[in-house]
């Protein structure tokens, strides 16, 4: 009997630590999903996009231009748009959101361009500026995007809160 009352106490035991690791396992996890975004190392890779031919339907928002051509954040519609002035240009867009405190970057990408002197676009879909809460819990969403070369040489890059 004696013998039967220990086994019971050391199986308890054994379930209640568990138990107390299930807890705290619980908790660690709550608590570094609260504390912020991920790290940088969590976004996700560059999108590479081919351009569709065609040119914006109607005034693009901010715009970007050098040598190379001209790269334009359409905010209705999420388009990228794009004019190429030389071979092998295209627009590099990136994706911030606020999350409470700092923007941080949520997405990158390229819309490549095979035809000089013809605008084209790549249709995205970001956070709009007022969703509430965007993936980092927060609200607040905004677009950079700048013209580059075929070389990697890009111009200033223009911003624009995504409140279309």
């Amino acid at each position: 009997m004696v013998r039967n009352i220990l086994e019971r106490a050391r199986i308890l035991g054994a379930v209640v630590t568990a138990l107390m690791l299930v807890c705290l396992a619980t908790s660690a996890s709550s608590a570094a999903a609260s504390s912020g975004p991920p790290a940088a190392a969590a976004v996700a890779a560059t999108e590479y996009n081919q351009a569709v031919l065609g040119g914006p339907v109607y005034s693009t928002g901010p715009c970007a231009e050098s040598g190379a051509g001209e790269a334009c954040f359409q905010m209705y519609g999420d388009q990228i748009y794009l004019v190429a002035n030389t071979a092998g240009a295209y627009a590099r867009w990136s994706n911030y959101l606020w999350n409470g405190s700092s923007w941080q970057l949520y997405r990158q990408g390229e819309c490549s361009i095979s035809v000089v002197g013809t605008w084209g676009h790549c249709n995205k879909d970001f956070y709009e500026d007022s969703t509430s809460p965007n993936a980092y819990g927060s609200q607040g969403s905004g677009i950079r995007v700048a013209i580059c070369t075929a070389s990697g040489n890009c111009s200033a890059e223009t911003w624009a809160r995504n409140n279309g």
